[in-house]
């Protein structure tokens, strides 16, 4: 597996709610659990068995990282070394408020500076220990990265047209498409569901967008119609095969089944 531990905080969990342990304990290639993950996808409904007993999965929480200068500056950042600005940090305060009730016993996070700094302030609110993950990486972008939308939209007209209408059809040369982001961030959904306690997956806009999508079993040229601004999160319940915002009860579903206002970078 694509893990890489970085960090672990012994602090008094926000569990509550779950009745969830303070002590964690990391999972190792092979682990079983890794094993019964394997074979299951966002959507499918199944429950989890162990032994004589059969329990439903916890849910996965998915949050964008904090405000870096790209963002404001609607820039494709990729995988820039850029780090959070003051009020991306005071995001993630704020996302770590939001989330104390949940239970969530361990962050995963993209191995992109970015999103790194955004799950340090979260885990040391919640005092959650923090792991890499490659699977939650930013999109590859590829010619496009460091650019902004105009400059985008004039150098590869073609491309960007195809990419705001049909983004699930863009092909590039060393741009990563939405079905290989989808393969890689649906796997780390199915890994963090199968987890004992809750856990926080920390990423970018296009990994977020794509599982969502594929909890709800939408169809990837919907892209475009799911804002995610930075702090926001999401909540994948798999037991209702169902994605909600982070402290709301309606589904994502809605949302996403219209033919609202589409997002721009990303």
């Amino acid at each position: 597996m694509p893990f890489r531990h970085i960090r672990y905080i012994r602090k008094p969990l926000c569990n509550a709610a779950n009745n969830l342990e303070t002590s964690l304990v990391d999972l190792l290639p092979g682990d079983v659990r890794h094993q019964q993950a394997a074979s299951w996808s966002p959507g499918e409904g199944r429950t989890r068995t162990s032994g004589q007993h059969t329990q439903p999965s916890t849910l996965v929480y998915l949050a964008r990282h904090g405000q870096t200068e790209s963002n404001r500056q609607s820039r494709y950042a990729g995988y820039s070394s850029e780090p959070i600005t003051d009020a991306g940090r005071a995001q993630m305060r704020a996302l770590a408020s939001r989330l104390a009730p949940c239970g969530v016993g361990e962050i995963w996070t993209s191995e992109v500076p970015r999103a790194r700094e955004s799950a340090e302030v979260v885990g040391q609110v919640l005092g959650a220990p923090i792991r890499t993950d490659a699977r939650l990486n930013e999109m590859r972008l590829g010619p496009w990265e460091g650019m902004t939308e105009a400059e985008v939209a004039r150098e590869f007209p073609s491309a960007h047209a195809v990419w705001c209408e049909l983004p699930d059809q863009l092909v590039l040369d060393g741009r990563e498409t939405l079905d290989a982001v989808a393969a890689r961030v649906t796997s780390a959904v199915s890994d963090a569901i199968h987890q004992r306690h809750p856990v926080l997956l920390m990423s970018h806009v296009a990994p977020i967008r794509v599982a969502v999508l594929r909890a709800l079993g939408l169809p990837l040229r919907r892209y475009k119609l799911l804002h995610m601004g930075n702090g926001d999160g999401v909540v994948i319940d798999r037991a209702k095969a169902d994605a909600r915002r982070l402290g709301e009860d309606r589904s994502l579903q809605d949302e996403l089944s219209g033919s609202g206002p589409k997002s721009s970078v990303a």
